[in-house]
């Protein structure tokens, strides 16, 4: 059908944009959440293994 009606391309761009933002950033907050607990649990190895024990003679 020559004169059928398509999408044009910027309408399915659209489209594909506004499902990616609607899924949210939520693996950058996974890495974030992951990170932190990282960093968390090696100053809390360092305060009771390290801090801990040198503080008393």
């Amino acid at each position: 059908m020559i004169n059928s009606n398509l999408p044009s391309r910027a309408e399915t761009e659209d489209e594909a944009v506004e499902t990616v933002l609607r899924s949210g950033p939520g693996g950058a907050f996974l890495l974030a959440g992951i990170t932190t607990a990282i960093v968390l649990g090696i100053w809390l190895g360092f305060y009771f293994f390290v801090f801990i024990p040198h503080a008393n003679p």
